[in-house]
């Protein structure tokens, strides 16, 4: 099976811990590990996985393919935030959209995170199995706060290793995720707390960003 994550089991070692006394040194040393995957997994969706786009416009997926951008926004003044994803076929039309807010984040990477989840779990529901993800992600965050995200990274990587055949992780400047990244600003202004969800489409406020993607689109 093919995927783009190469993080070890550590959320099993930590349960197995968690059922005996576990010394100051085995915390630091799996702290250190968790640590250590999750800024591996900020690089698999950063520049070590870079596919940089000729000149700088959305491309189509290869036939057979389907492609999911995602994007997360968030506001540190407040630690509100949203998501929101978008699904092309190899065409380039929108098959589905959706976005929502989130009332407490934690940083910029948690919102990402939570928009890749959301992202894959509609592809999922759609009985999608060949998928490349595309995000514009390349931040960074302190010790602390990759360990409150780890959770996220392993719910990701469980939903990818059991429902895909075919992963593939890009990254793609801002200019070429701008409809995923409108979604993710209107997920974080809108006024109700559950997901809207469009399929076929997307809102038509951002009808002009798709059609401008579809238009100057590399194939």
């Amino acid at each position: 099976m093919k995927a783009v994550f190469h993080l070890n089991n550590w959320w099993h070692e930590r349960n197995q811990a968690s059922q005996r006394r576990t010394t100051a040194d085995e915390i630091a040393v799996l702290r250190g590990r968790q640590t250590t995957e999750i800024r591996n997994f900020q690089k698999s969706i950063g520049g070590v996985t870079e596919v940089r786009s000729r000149g700088r416009r959305w491309e189509t997926p290869p036939h057979g393919l389907l492609k999911l951008n995602v994007d997360g926004a968030f506001r540190d003044s407040d630690k509100k935030g949203g998501w929101g994803y978008v699904i092309h076929d190899e065409n380039g039309e929108v098959i589905q959209s959706g976005s929502e807010r989130v009332s407490f984040t934690i940083n910029p990477m948690h919102m990402e995170l939570n928009a890749c989840i959301e992202g894959v779990k509609a592809a999922m529901s759609l009985g999608v199995n060949n998928i490349i993800l595309q995000i514009d992600a390349q931040q960074a965050g302190d010790d602390f706060r990759l360990l409150v995200v780890g959770g996220l990274v392993h719910e990701l990587k469980d939903l990818v290793v059991d429902n895909f055949d075919s992963f593939i992780v890009k990254y793609a400047p801002r200019e070429c995720n701008r409809v995923a990244h409108e979604l993710a600003s209107i997920g974080s202004r809108s006024n109700v707390l559950v997901p809207s969800v469009l399929g076929p489409g997307v809102p038509s406020c951002i009808m002009l960003l798709v059609s401008g993607d579809l238009a100057n689109m590399v194939e």
